[in-house]
């Protein structure tokens, strides 16, 4: 039996219109998740939660600071030097958002906070990469803020090459000191 080709061509226009709801609804959901998630990571940091931060830190994070108790020591650290969280939290942004043929996901999220640096009002700019294996439902993430994007491929040697990885700014508000 011979389909008329007005049919056909309602039945392919129909499927690839699925398809691309398909793909959008994907796109939301994993978009959503990854701002989540990444505000999850955030607080965690901010609230000296290391089981949590550990939790969802990018494996390669972890491994190439030496294990989970160096890697721990050494976010500690970068949290003594970031005292005012609580009065001066950061804004995260979903910068990038790439899938491969398989069920990952990789991510930009860019992270903006001010704070003073050096007694000057500054606006400080840094990036995470986020990965995630099973569609976006769940993400691991390595903070790019105290490594070079240099490092990057060391640190994730998986991290998609269509991802643009920004260094990390920091912009000094003229014409503002704090006081001493």
């Amino acid at each position: 039996m011979k389909m008329p080709k007005a049919m056909a061509l309602l039945i392919a226009v129909a499927c690839s219109s699925f398809s691309i709801h398909a793909q959008s609804f994907n796109n939301a959901f994993a978009s959503q998740r990854a701002i989540l998630l990444a505000d999850s990571l955030i607080h965690a940091f901010k609230n000296s939660n290391w089981d949590q931060y550990l939790a969802m830190s990018y494996p390669g994070a972890v491994q190439y600071y030496g294990g989970k108790q160096r890697f721990q020591e050494y976010v500690q650290r970068t949290r003594l030097l970031n005292k005012d969280l609580e009065e001066n939290p950061e804004k995260i942004q979903l910068l990038q958002l790439s899938h491969d043929d398989t069920r990952e996901w990789q991510c930009v999220i860019k992270k903006t906070r001010e704070t003073f640096v050096d007694g000057k009002k500054a606006i400080v700019i840094s990036y995470m990469i986020g990965q995630s294996k099973d569609e976006g439902l769940s993400w691991k993430y390595f903070d790019v803020a105290y490594n070079s994007v240099e490092n990057v491929v060391y640190i994730m040697p998986d991290v998609f090459s269509a991802l643009a990885i920004p260094n990390r700014e920091v912009i000094y508000e003229t014409n503002f000191v704090k006081a001493p």
